[in-house]
């Protein structure tokens, strides 16, 4: 008895090669197909979601023109490769002492878009610290950006995402005194 071939199996000689390969011309027309599929989303998409282009009018009617707006309005003026800065360059050094179990702050007032390279260590044992900020208009209100539990060090560049005080909260969670050491350098 013949048994049917199953349909998965059924190919079109003409797109493979001898050695069963798919064939030039299936390859351009593959091809063909991704280059044009890559040129509408291109067109249709890209352009109006990342520079505010839109030639066909669909990326507004699919909200990705509003993509490209909100970038406009939350991106910095010191964004780009160069930060231009109108204030003096400055470097900081700073220690403080904290006692068995007390804690202390330090801040630097900056504006949105300002930015300072710093670096702390901690002489005598690791401490908690908690890098955050203050908005200059919310009352006992702060955001957190980064968090360490018994840390001896920390450095890294520091971008203000909006107006106030920024810095760290450092706290002595040993039973002997802990000194920090900071220096911080910007505009």
């Amino acid at each position: 008895m013949h048994e049917p071939k199953p349909q998965h199996e059924l190919h079109d000689i003409s797109d493979l090669d001898p050695d069963g390969l798919p064939s030039s011309r299936s390859l351009v027309k593959a091809s063909l197909v991704a280059v044009a599929t890559a040129a509408v989303l291109l067109v249709v998409a890209v352009l109006p979601a990342e520079y505010g282009l839109d030639p066909t009018g669909l990326g507004g009617r699919l909200g990705l023109t509003a993509l490209h707006a909100a970038d406009d309005k939350t991106a910095s003026p010191a964004s780009g490769p160069v930060r231009k800065s109108d204030a003096p360059y400055r470097t900081k050094a700073l220690t403080l002492t904290l006692a068995p179990q007390q804690g202390a702050e330090i801040k630097a007032v900056m504006d949105a878009g300002q930015s300072l390279v710093f670096e702390w260590k901690s002489e005598g044992g690791p401490v908690y610290f908690d890098m955050h900020g203050d908005h200059a208009d919310a009352a006992d209100a702060f955001t957190s950006f980064w968090i360490g539990e018994a840390q001896a060090s920390a450095s890294g560049t520091f971008q203000a995402p909006f107006k106030g005080a920024h810095g760290w909260y450092w706290e002595n969670r040993g039973d002997q005194p802990v000194t920090i050491h900071l220096q911080t350098s910007g505009f």
